[in-house]
């Protein structure tokens, strides 16, 4: 058996990790191994689980004190640092074990009145559960082995063979002051019984294990997921999966039809959506070929925790015929609809069932399953698209682990919509905050420098996922890395047709479709073009300046019209369009071209929604005036390096910024098209006609 957990822990990186974390020795080993659980996405994902450790501090005043480190609302155990154990006084928030029952706006208030530091984040909601164990050094994970034997309809027999006379069993509590009770409570009458637990687990919930020492308590969670892991080997019996074929060439045409449907179904605005990640590993695939993969995933969360993140249900979009792109289109309209209805039954009934009135959540999906082609996880940002998808791959290994030793049987919906509308769970999810191009997904070519990198970075900031593109595959690397998660990269040369269908492609793969282009790559030519050199010229300035923007557009054009969901074309003009310069005609007579190839577009894509624009620039501090060409342009007009930037109805030199924030009006301009914006600093001859 393959384990998915190891201990990890080493002593000399724990010394090592004290002497930098420079804390108090408790607080610093806490910190230590609770980073070693969180590594391990088998054990806790993305804020899940909790940790804790008791101690000595002192106060302001200087007296000694007894307090509970106790892990933050919201912070990720893999990256902890030890600000994310606040420091509570323990003795006050022991003597609430008293209390018969404690609303949970009331514990946090208590918590939050105990402690140490009033600025510090507010504590676990699992607090008072560290608080009552009398364990110092406590860890509680949603292991995924630990799920698979607690979501069972025999869950306590199987866990009691596990663990024998280590274990506490506590049936299923919603998270709060009832389970804290409950759970402190039954560590007590095992003790009374003569019993030495070592190991909690809470039904359809997960496992605590304690120690004196953050050694031992994380060595114990080791050793117990572990058994876990051996338990669900020894049970184990084989699955029927039907044989599928990997269709992951079809992706890119698939997901925006998805992306686009989403959209309409989650009222977003056009040329906005959703970003959807897609996962097709081997397990996955396998676990969409199970015979019982469509109940599975219709049976619920395996533990309430995750509903945050994937909803109560993904949708399953069983016997989909990926030949025929339009008739899925219409299916998954139909599909996302009707998952829609569901979920809002499902709400109504459980408002009614419990006389509640909640203000009702999104119910489209979260996570879409699409056999033989991968999981697509949805989310606002490609960040949160990630989590999603990481919680439900895992969400998958338990599913068919606990089918696979038994019956999946998760906590109930009743249940489930207790936690899913809890306000101390949905406090832990980080919410999106708007921005000027949320929801935007966009590829800009020529963006490893100049006017490309600046557009990259204006719509970046402005909130927008971007896709690099350059011949420059390095630079625009380099570029996206700065540029953090929400852009990509994609070497590209414009001028062949199949590399920027493949750029285009690649924005579908990586964000889930396209919403807006920056058509921008380009290079300037000289030459007159009564002669040999200044023909050639042309020639090659059609295929640069007119030509590959076509290339870019035709591709961007076929995403649009499988997402039904407008679109955006912006091209990187120039005023030589409209006013060419001495011996410059290779350039300007391509960029005259490609302002009417913008307005066809506009005139043969309006009807479905799509607009084209363009921005006619001047005289920008580019690659482009390398090699001399400043210099020699400068010379044909009589002028110095410096005049020649500066010549302009404004006398000032317009940046590559000032051109970026134009593209950024004009992805917002949603009732502007087949219009042409000058970032020239004024150019009377250049004025649009």
């Amino acid at each position: 058996m393959l384990s998915r957990v190891e201990n990890r822990y080493n002593d000399a990186e724990a010394v090592q990790a004290c002497k930098e974390l420079n804390v108090d020795g408790v607080l610093a080993m806490r910190t230590y191994t609770a980073r070693l659980l969180g590594k391990n996405p088998n054990l806790v994902l993305h804020g899940g689980g909790n940790t804790s450790a008791k101690s000595k501090t002192v106060d302001r005043l200087g007296r000694e004190v007894d307090v509970l480190y106790v892990k933050g609302s919201g912070w990720d155990l893999a990256t902890i640092d030890p600000p994310g154990h606040p420091a509570v006084r323990l003795q006050p928030i022991l003597e609430l074990r008293g209390l018969d029952d404690l609303a949970d706006e009331d514990m946090v208030s208590e918590l939050r009145r105990n402690l140490l530091d009033p600025f510090a984040p507010t504590p676990s909601v699992e607090t008072l559960l560290h608080a009552f164990l009398p364990a110092r050094f406590i860890d509680h994970t949603h292991a995924d082995a630990v799920l698979a034997l607690a979501d069972q309809p025999d869950a306590e027999e199987i866990c009691r063979k596990v663990y024998g006379e280590a274990l506490v069993w506590v049936p299923y509590v919603m998270p709060g002051f009832g389970l804290a009770k409950r759970t402190a409570d039954a560590f007590d009458e095992a003790v009374r019984h003569g019993k030495t637990p070592r190991v909690i687990v809470l039904e359809k919930h997960g496992i605590f294990t304690f120690g004196e020492s953050a050694k031992e308590s994380y060595a114990r969670m080791i050793e117990a997921v572990t058994r876990a892991e051996r338990a669900i080997a020894d049970r184990r019996h084989t699955v029927a999966v039907m044989p599928g074929t990997r269709l992951g060439s079809m992706e890119s045409r698939v997901v925006p039809r998805l992306r686009g449907a989403l959209a309409r179904a989650g009222g977003f605005a056009p040329e906005r959506g959703p970003v959807v990640v897609v996962r097709n590993e081997d397990f996955i695939l396998e676990f969409m070929s199970r015979r019982d993969a469509r109940h599975l995933v219709s049976t619920g969360c395996v533990t309430p925790d995750h509903v945050i993140r994937t909803g109560p249900e993904a949708l399953f979009l069983e016997g989909a015929e990926y030949n025929d792109l339009e008739r899925l289109g219409v299916r998954l309209d139909s599909e996302i609809a009707s998952h829609s209805r569901k979920y809002d039954e499902y709400f109504d009934e459980m408002c009614q069932l419990k006389g509640v009135s909640k203000k009702r959540l999104p119910g489209w999906p979260r996570v879409v399953l699409l056999p033989n082609l991968g999981m697509c996880a949805v989310g606002a940002t490609v960040e949160e698209a990630n989590v999603v998808a990481d919680v439900y791959e895992h969400t998958m290994f338990v599913m068919a682990d606990a089918a696979d030793v038994g019956k999946f049987k998760p906590v109930s919906r009743e249940d489930l919509f207790d936690v899913e509308y809890w306000s101390l769970e949905q406090a832990k999810v980080k919410r999106t905050t708007a921005s000027r191009l949320g929801g935007a997904i966009a590829l800009v070519t020529g963006a490893a420098n100049g006017i490309g990198l600046a557009t990259a970075e204006a719509f970046i900031a402005h909130g927008a996922h971007v896709v690099l593109s350059d011949r420059d595959g390095a630079g625009a690397e380099q570029a996206a890395t700065r540029l953090g998660p929400r852009a990509s990269f994609v070497r590209c040369d414009v001028t062949i047709e199949s590399e920027a269908r493949a750029a285009v492609a690649h924005a579908s793969r990586t964000f889930g479709g396209l919403d807006i282009v920056v058509s921008n790559a380009g290079t300037a030519s000289e030459g007159k073009l009564d002669t040999r050199e200044g023909a050639d010229a042309l020639r090659s300035s059609l295929e640069t300046n007119l030509l590959s923007h076509n290339h870019t557009a035709r591709a961007a054009a076929e995403v649009f019209a499988a997402q039904r969901h407008g679109g955006c074309l912006l091209f990187n003009a120039s005023k030589s369009a409209f006013a060419p310069g001495p011996g410059f005609g290779p350039y300007a007579v391509a960029k005259s071209a490609l302002i009417s190839l913008m307005r066809q577009y506009a005139i043969d894509s309006g009807p479905s929604g799509v607009r084209s624009n363009a921005v006619n620039a001047d005289r920008i501090r580019t690659g482009l005036f390398g090699d001399g060409f400043a210099e020699s342009r400068a010379r044909a007009r009589g002028l110095s390096v410096e005049e020649y930037f500066k010549t302009n109805l404004l006398h000032r030199e317009v940046s590559a910024k000032d051109v970026a924030d134009a593209f950024v009006y004009l992805a917002e301009a949603r009732s502007t098209t087949g219009c042409v914006i000058t970032v020239d600093g004024g150019n009377a001859q250049a004025f649009p006609r």
